[in-house]
């Protein structure tokens, strides 16, 4: 028998992730040879430096999930050779129970791509790519020089509500969440484009589908061009441009778009959250877009980045998540369905070995719901920017090409010198 030590229970706003069994994955799409016993030394490398990663997820007596670890060694990086390159991936197999954090490397057509699974209740996308940054930095180290020096042992990571409480921010009267109260049953809502779920959850997390699109480095340059040309941030400005096509799927009517986003605290807590430090350092921000025949890309976004401005100076956003923890059950009843936007922003290009690079990179999402999930992911990798749309609706490749269409149109206004 092993006995396990159990190093904290999870936190209200880590429960729902636990009880959701969620993982998200970072993929790494390279070019180039990997040296996949280094790659596997490097990997023990980071379990060593961040021993929580090695742990797994228990009930207690009431129900309530906590993180342990025992003396069972982490079974390392699991590797997958496809014999013929056509074939579809092949299931990944993530249990909380066993494991908190995967690693698999995919080889099709003798290109490795190696995939970092982590467990939502310990990270945010921030967080696990930091920890990519650490193990593609350690693979490099031993590459190029053939071993590693003694490194660092990180602590847990904290939980959100523990960094808030070292803050003094603590519950206000509102959520944030009141601004979507005026779109509550006032519209005949037309169906869903989304998928209803099952009845019963999947008995382990399943991944969700995804569509996507991808602009070059000339249109990606262009898009950010036009942004700082109006002022606009690229979070408002992606805001606008997903709003926007939703509202054109939707049949172009009155009714208003909910949208609802992450806001990464790192950036606005004092003193600042490092990396790593905590699990979800997020805020939850929302907005009603009102959009109409008149309702341009420009004048659009600015009203969300002032809508956020004014929720971050009054303290709405950082203490949204002490009200509720965002539940995946679906849209709720007599919404417009709310749009769900995380942006990246621009990803800092990841260490790598001569030889080897890393070209592109791509979210996957796991969970074990009934619900259907429906939310949108963007970022600029390699100086190109893509959209994800991770969702259970049919056709989701009529959004992202919507999405990529007004992109494109931005692009193309920047470099016509009679351009907006």
């Amino acid at each position: 028998m092993f006995t396990s030590s159990v190093i904290r229970k999870l936190s209200r706003s880590e429960e729902m992730f636990a009880q959701t069994h969620s993982f998200v994955g970072l993929a790494a799409e390279v070019r180039g040879p990997i040296d996949l016993d280094a790659l596997s030394t490097a990997f023990d490398a980071l379990l060593e430096a961040h021993p929580v990663l090695g742990g797994h997820l228990e009930c207690d007596d009431d129900g309530r999930y906590q993180i342990a670890v025992d003396d069972l060694e982490h079974p390392g990086i699991d590797v997958v050779e496809l014999a013929d390159p056509q074939d579809a991936d092949p299931p990944v197999r993530l249990d909380q129970r066993d494991s908190l954090i995967s690693l698999r490397v995919l080889i099709r057509d003798g290109q490795p791509q190696p995939t970092l699974y982590i467990h939502h209740s310990l990270a945010d996308g921030h967080h696990e790519f930091a920890l990519i940054e650490e193990l593609f930095g350690a693979y490099s180290t031993l590459v190029t020089t053939g071993g590693l020096g003694a490194g660092e042992t990180a602590p847990a990571p904290d939980s959100l509500e523990t960094i808030l409480a070292e803050r003094n921010i603590t519950k206000q009267r509102r959520s944030g969440l009141e601004r979507f109260m005026p779109a509550m049953f006032a519209y005949d809502l037309p169906p869903s484009r989304r998928a209803a779920g099952t009845e019963t959850n999947a008995a382990g997390p399943q991944r969700v589908p995804m569509s996507y699109c991808r602009l070059s480095e000339q249109e990606t340059r262009a898009v950010v061009d036009f942004g700082r040309a109006h002022k606009l941030s690229l979070n408002a400005m992606m805001a606008s441009v997903i709003l926007l096509a939703e509202w054109e799927l939707r049949g172009r009517t009155s009714i208003p778009v909910p949208y609802l986003y992450p806001v990464d605290l790192r950036y606005v807590l004092s003193p600042p959250v490092s990396a790593t430090a905590c699990t979800n350092p997020v805020g939850v921000a929302t907005y009603l877009a009102h959009i109409d025949d008149s309702t341009g890309v420009i004048g659009l976004a600015r009203d969300i980045a002032a809508t956020l401005k004014a929720d971050l100076a009054e303290g709405v956003i950082q203490q949204s998540l002490l009200h509720f923890s965002p539940q995946y059950v679906g849209n709720p009843p007599g919404l417009p369905d709310v749009v769900m936007v995380t942006d990246n922003g621009p990803v800092p290009p990841l260490p790598t070995p001569p030889g080897l690079e890393v070209v592109a990179t791509h979210g996957e999402l796991f969970f074990a719901v009934n619900a259907g999930i429906d939310m949108y992911s963007t970022k600029i990798f390699n100086d190109q920017l893509m959209i994800e749309y991770h969702t259970h609706a049919p056709e989701p490749q009529r959004a992202t090409t919507a999405i990529a269409a007004l992109l494109r149109g931005l692009a193309d206004q920047q470099r016509t010198p009679d351009g907006e």
